[in-house]
């Protein structure tokens, strides 16, 4: 396993380095999934000689890369592949909300207030949710704590045109918005040496574009059977003249009609678009994860811009660390035009600072033009 990296094992409320322990390790995130999955391997002829250290379901794992800590949860499955080799699958504590049901009303509640009412009830500590004021009315009955929690994004997104993203981070649960997430990922090759943009050492590349999932006409009604009058509609005629007319329905209830303008707003900018999903290799970073966005210009692949982390699967093995992700390019509600514009004002502020600084040598001449 890579050296600088700590494996703490949490047994009856003591805690155990068992780093010396750990073979392989894959550390995976989908934009799809709550929650983050480590799976390590193990070799079964150690346990004879640290037998205080045996892994049993429900032990707690913590891993630390010797700057932060990259992940915290329990061991779900333990499986043995021949006679020496173990092999365990651990997920943070997003387990419980994937697996806990319950029933629950809000009344007109705001998202926010509703998600917390959620963790509380469930004794899930809170780090940060954003804020999401879009009035929550529905009867949850036999759900999937994770699954209500979805539901209420979705509605809060559909309103406010933001996309959030909900995870664990050191055991607390999180909802953020996705443009909060925008991460520059650097390899130190050695201690002597500048740090490397490792989204210029592209490797394993493959794109998909598609129109196939494309909507550039949105029409808004009325989740009543009876009606069938529009609320709102929007289209984009100029896509529409390019790609032919693909229409989608959008239904709400009665207590979300005043939302009708925003979500079919919204809607449009999401859907009208060409999806582009493309899977690269990098060297890795652990603060890559699923819902991160990257910025990469890379002429040989003709990957440029801000590109949203849909899917993520670290590997560790024999001192190498890489990556492995699927990318899709960003939304207006992942990061709107002016959310583009403030960050390139700011990369070209930077990159004029770094000019100044470098436009003169110690003896006072100007080398820089």
């Amino acid at each position: 396993m890579l050296e600088n990296y700590t494996f703490t094992l949490v047994k009856s409320g003591k805690s155990y380095n068992v780093s010396q322990l750990i073979g392989s390790v894959s550390r995976k995130s989908s934009e799809d999934l709550l929650g983050e999955e480590v799976s390590f391997s193990k070799l079964k002829s150690l346990d004879a000689y640290f037998p205080s250290l045996t892994f049993e379901l429900g032990d707690g794992l913590v891993i630390d890369n010797g700057v932060d800590e990259i992940f915290r949860g329990i061991i779900t499955d333990e499986s043995q592949n021949g006679l020496l080799q173990l092999g365990y699958t651990s997920f943070d504590y997003a387990f419980y909300l994937n697996k806990s049901k319950t029933i629950i009303q809000f009344n007109g509640i705001r998202g926010d207030e509703a998600i917390k009412k959620l963790c509380n009830k469930f004794s899930i500590l809170i780090g940060e949710i954003g804020n999401i004021k879009t009035p929550i009315n529905k009867i949850y009955n036999d759900i999937y704590i994770s699954e209500i929690m979805k539901d209420i994004l979705s509605t809060a997104e559909s309103d406010l045109g933001v996309k959030f993203r909900m995870e664990m981070n050191k055991g607390k649960f999180n909802i953020v918005p996705y443009k909060k997430m925008i991460v520059t990922a650097s390899f130190k090759p050695a201690a002597n040496l500048p740090e490397i943009d490792v989204t210029q050492l592209i490797g394993g590349f493959n794109r998909t574009r598609s129109i196939a999932d494309m909507k550039n006409s949105v029409i808004v009604i009325s989740d009543q059977e009876s009606a069938s009058s529009v609320i709102a509609s929007k289209k984009d005629d100029a896509s529409i003249a390019k790609y032919g007319l693909i229409e989608t329905v959008e239904k709400v209830s009665d207590k979300d009609i005043a939302q009708a303008r925003n979500i079919v707003n919204n809607k449009l900018n999401e859907f009208n678009r060409i999806a582009e999903n493309c899977s690269i290799e990098l060297i890795g970073n652990d603060d890559v994860k699923a819902c991160r966005i990257l910025e990469i210009n890379d002429p040989m692949t003709g990957l440029s811009g801000y590109y949203l982390v849909k899917e993520c699967t670290h590997n560790y093995s024999g001192g190498i660390h890489l990556m492995q992700l699927t990318l899709d390019n960003v939304t207006e509600s992942v990061l709107s035009k002016n959310d583009i514009k403030v960050l390139n004002d700011k990369k070209v502020a930077s990159t004029a600072k770094k000019k100044r600084n470098l436009s003169v040598f110690d003896d006072g001449k100007n080398c820089w033009r």
